[in-house]
């Protein structure tokens, strides 16, 4: 009872905090810890919504200048990082393991005898559809989209769409399987 209480009045004064920044459905959940750090120049700024019994764990990090959306009863667990510079959109029901790294932003690169700090950033938005279950420490690089269904394994990094109900994995992440219907 003590803990929902806490949880409650955490998630309020996030709210409070970061009125601009963020947006509520309802019966939402940040714990302790969050770091929602908006890298906007006013034009852009970061904007977090959170929709119908969304949850981010302890100590996670959102950061950047882009719109982050994480669906009806998803979640987001500890240590995990979204960056975000464009648009990333988690769906419903999706679980995000503890240390995922999602970004939809990579550094510039190509300009040999320019230092890369100074060559600006791309970016591509990154689409996680409903019903996706995501591994301890994975990677989701920009312009991903994980389809409906789909399962990234441990430690992948995902840096190519992955098919509806299939299971990747590995560095760069394959399918490894694809998930069977119990009929």
């Amino acid at each position: 009872m003590i803990r929902r209480l806490l949880s409650k009045i955490l998630t309020y004064s996030y709210l409070l905090r970061y009125r601009k920044n963020i947006k509520l459905d309802g019966k939402n959940r940040i714990e302790s810890r969050v770091a929602i750090t908006d890298f906007g120049t006013g034009e852009t700024p970061l904007f977090l919504h959170l929709k119908q019994k969304a949850r981010i764990k302890h100590d996670v990090i959102v950061q950047g200048s882009g719109m982050v959306t994480i669906g009806k009863r998803s979640y987001v667990s500890s240590f995990s990082v979204i960056g975000c510079n464009d648009r990333i959109e988690i769906g419903d029901d999706v679980m995000i393991a503890d240390s995922v790294s999602i970004r939809d932003t990579d550094h510039e690169f190509s300009k040999l005898y320019e230092p890369m700090i100074n060559q600006g950033i791309k970016t591509a938005p990154v689409i996680i559809k409903d019903n996706v279950w995501i591994g301890y420490g994975a990677v989701i690089n920009k312009g991903v989209t994980i389809h409906s269904g789909a399962i990234i394994g441990a430690n992948a990094v995902v840096t190519k769409d992955v098919p509806e109900n299939c299971i990747v994995g590995g560095v760069p992440a394959k399918v490894i399987k694809q998930r069977e219907n119990e009929c």
